[in-house]
């Protein structure tokens, strides 16, 4: 794997761990808008890190990650919809198109996507892409 790669990988996985000590930060402090936004960029940024690892490349879009996602876990491809779901309800005040929106919710997909990038952190380190410790 080239180096430009890994260190996008890296950057992208750590950028989801980020994000999702952000998003459950928010939600116990009950802001739930802020919280639902935090959780979709860890998941999208967690399913770029898998996906650059399984494909390659450095560019990926929304529509590649649909395109792509379904044959790499439908249970990724879940969380990713539904945590896109509740963030476009938060920030533009759409309607459930998936899940509703509440704390309860919320509060169950954060430890769903924790429970996805740890997965993903498993794989990474599997691949060396990711070393123990990092």
């Amino acid at each position: 794997m080239k180096d430009e790669l890994k260190n996008e990988i890296i950057e992208d996985f750590d950028r989801a761990k980020t994000a999702l000590a952000s998003a459950r930060r928010n939600f116990d402090e009950g802001d739930l808008f802020t919280s639902a936004n935090r959780l979709f960029v860890a998941c999208e940024n967690a399913v770029y890190a898998c996906m650059k690892l399984r494909f390659g490349g450095t560019t990926i879009s929304r529509k590649r990650i649909i395109l792509k996602i379904q044959s790499i876990s439908p249970r990724m491809m879940e969380l990713y919809e539904r945590s896109y779901d509740l963030r476009v309800q938060a920030d533009y005040g759409r309607k459930s198109r998936i899940v509703e929106f509440n704390k309860e919710r919320i509060g169950e997909m954060i430890n769903k996507v924790e429970k996805l990038i740890m997965d993903i952190e498993n794989e990474l380190k599997n691949s060396g892409a990711l070393l123990e410790g990092e």
